[in-house]
């Protein structure tokens, strides 16, 4: 009798460890969980239909295989779900530390909590499970709100790569941030065009037919899923690049009507080559899940009575507490606006509202303040606008904004407008008017979207603004009023900036 009460003792004590270890595991990832519960609550109805069905088909699953899943009621340490439970602990920290995309973190959050499962799961089990486990983790932050700002960065890039293009094969072309102005019309690398999308639902492809095939995750299936990823990006390039030769020929309905087709096609070549590729993977071995027999019952239970493993287990609980207290103690950096900028007093300047489409754009930008003035300077009269913000994928290409006011982008250079100012220089309404733009920091100046992405993310520099100057009349890029003006606007720029470092 005595012995059954010290047996229930020690199995009320393995149920509350391993309640401890779910618990403090929650509390260390509870940012993810808030923003998950807030995209949740406005999420489309669309999308909650299908996240609906995707989890009654799991839970279907895991009720039909139920004999399978072999839980553990204490925590084994195995290294593999160890290392990924809490590699995706530590990633969660940092990501928004280094770039502010809240679904990464989401998605760490996922993989870990699965790795979290693999220390109460049989090794065969949880490998079985590994692609469905990261098909899910892809799903839900992206599902519930799929905004992201990773498709500036391949906006950007998959807009200079067709600009290269163009260059080679002798096509004046230039691109700067999604546009990409040719000599006979501009076009547009929208969202849809990045490929982003493409190349989610190409991973989630990817991870279903893992699954399914039964698929052994290592090396080889890395080295797979990189060159589905290229893949992917190739054939969004090739669709673009497809696009733009249809518009610099006279032909931009052709070019609104394979739109669509392309990308299908594209995405089904890609993913049948990645499925052959998938058949040099090796399946994973077909193992007889054995229940639990009383020995192997009684050895476990004197193995969690050994002191070193529960000295191991106490260090992981701290670990992961540790975790949450990093979490709620360093929050990622919510950024103030930076403070309105003062004109110099040489410049006449009045200040006038914001065309609608800046409108539209900049009331979703965060940190971020827009100021726009009618200025003169000595002979030289047009309007500046000047966006001073901290969010990394706040700025828009200016050709948007004179596109949008009914100007006619005739043609776009890099001029040098003064020693410290490599510019962007613009030709509109035939040569009628001219306009200029450059991007600036403490330590940098540049007209290159992409440039600008890097130093924000590498080296910190993460208060930047961005200078769209439209110019009333024809004046040629090296006149000295306009480098004058350029250069006391850069130089008022860089003063406001000293007084707000981070």
């Amino acid at each position: 009798m005595q012995l059954e009460k010290l047996g229930e003792l020690a199995r009320w004590r393995e149920k509350g460890y391993s309640a401890l270890l779910v618990t403090v595991w929650l509390y260390a990832n509870l940012p993810a969980l808030v923003w998950l519960g807030q995209s949740l609550q406005s999420i489309s109805l669309l999308n909650g239909l299908l996240l609906s069905a995707g989890i009654s088909f799991l839970l279907g699953l895991m009720v039909r295989s139920r004999s399978q899943w072999q839980f553990s009621p204490t925590p084994i340490l195995q290294p593999l779900p160890l290392s990924l439970m809490l590699a995706a602990g530590v990633g969660a920290i940092v990501c928004p530390w280094v770039v502010d995309i809240p679904q990464l973190p989401v998605l760490l959050f996922g993989l870990g909590t699965y790795g979290l499962c693999g220390l109460f799961l049989p090794n065969v089990t949880w490998w079985r499970g590994l692609p469905i486990a990261a098909l899910v983790a892809c799903v839900l932050p992206f599902g519930a709100q799929f905004g992201t700002g990773l498709g500036f960065p391949v906006r950007v890039l998959t807009a200079q790569i067709v600009e290269q293009f163009l260059q080679s094969w002798q096509i004046a072309a230039i691109s700067s941030h999604d546009i990409i102005v040719l000599e006979n019309g501009v076009a547009r690398v929208d969202l849809p065009c990045s490929g982003l999308k493409s190349i989610w639902a190409g991973i989630l492809f990817l991870l279903a037919a893992t699954w399914l095939e039964g698929r052994t995750i290592g090396g080889r299936w890395l080295l797979v899923c990189v060159t589905h990823s290229i893949l992917l990006l190739v054939a969004n390039t090739l669709r673009v690049l497809a696009l733009v030769l249809l518009i610099h020929i006279q032909q931009p309905q052709m070019a609104e009507i394979v739109h669509i087709p392309l990308g299908i096609l594209g995405f089904i070549l890609a993913c049948g080559l990645t499925w052959v590729l998938l058949q040099w993977i090796p399946k994973n071995p077909v193992r007889r899940l054995l229940p639990v027999n009383r020995l192997e019952a009684r050895s476990q239970q004197l193995k969690a009575k050994s002191p070193t493993d529960w000295v191991a287990r106490t260090i992981l609980i701290a670990a992961v507490f540790s975790l949450g207290i990093l979490a709620a103690s360093y929050p990622p950096r919510t950024l103030p606006a930076i403070a309105p900028l003062q004109m110099p007093s040489a410049i006449q300047a009045q200040p006038i509202a914001l065309i609608p489409v800046e409108q539209r754009f900049f009331s979703n930008a965060s940190s971020t303040t827009p100021q726009k003035w009618r200025f003169t300077f000595g002979d030289l009269t047009g309007s500046i606008l000047i966006v001073s913000s901290r969010n990394w994928s706040a700025f828009h290409p200016p050709e948007l904004c004179l596109i949008g006011s009914g100007l006619q982008v005739d043609r776009m250079e890099t001029k040098q407008l003064a020693p410290v100012v490599l510019a962007r220089w613009l030709t509109l309404e035939k040569g009628r008017l001219t306009a200029t733009y450059w991007l600036q920091s403490r330590h940098h100046t540049t007209d290159d979207f992409l440039s600008r992405m890097g130093e924000y993310v590498l080296h910190q520099n993460r208060t930047w603004v961005m200078v769209s100057i439209l110019l009333n009349d024809d004046r040629p890029p090296d006149d000295p009023k306009l480098q004058e003006f350029v250069t006391l606007i850069h130089t008022t720029i860089d003063h406001h900036l000293q007084g707000h470092s981070l």
